[in-house]
């Protein structure tokens, strides 16, 4: 009988009461990052989080690193291929030709949803951005690098989903 108590006590106090205190206690002192980071357009809408990637195929837009997963949240992984497959070397020769030519944006994350970039990797792509976006590549480059953010063991990273957003709203095209 007590170890039917104690198994019971412990549910409660484990199984329910702390996943409560500890979502709680989320919900109070960190609410948006709690709920996702979600961002939504100006009507409201769901458009994406934060945290993760998306697919950008216009020319006005900076494109992330390529996803193993196609930008799908539900089994997101890398792929799993090495440096000498065949399909590995076909997609890189595809990123060249696209005029890709950062390391980072022509290898996948391991997540396949990583929505940062290096700097360098966003201002590869200035040229052709700017140019889509009828701006001068200078003025591009600089307001990128107003936007980046320090990098906690690696370099200055920009979130690509953000930058398109804001790219979106103060600079259409």
């Amino acid at each position: 009988m007590i170890a039917i108590r104690t198994l019971l006590t412990l549910t409660l106090l484990l199984g329910v009461g702390y996943p409560l205190a500890v979502t709680g206690l989320a919900q109070w002192l960190f609410p948006w990052q709690a709920n996702g980071s979600q961002l939504h357009n100006a009507e409201g809408q769901l458009i994406g989080s934060t945290l993760l990637a998306q697919p950008f195929h216009e020319a006005k837009y900076f494109t992330s690193r390529p996803s193993a997963s196609d930008f799908a949240t539900l089994g997101g992984s890398a792929s799993n291929l090495g440096m000498s497959a065949p399909e590995r070397r076909a997609f890189a020769e595809r990123q060249a030709n696209a005029g890709f030519h950062d390391a980072t944006l022509l290898t996948r994350s391991a997540s396949g949803l990583d929505p940062h970039l290096p700097l360098a990797a966003v201002l590869e792509q200035v040229e052709r951005v700017a140019k889509a976006r009828g701006m001068q590549p200078d003025q591009l480059a600089a307001w990128v690098r107003s936007r980046q953010e320090a990098g906690i063991l690696g370099p200055s990273v920009i979130n690509v989903l953000e930058l398109n957003l804001l790219l979106d709203k103060d600079h259409h095209a």
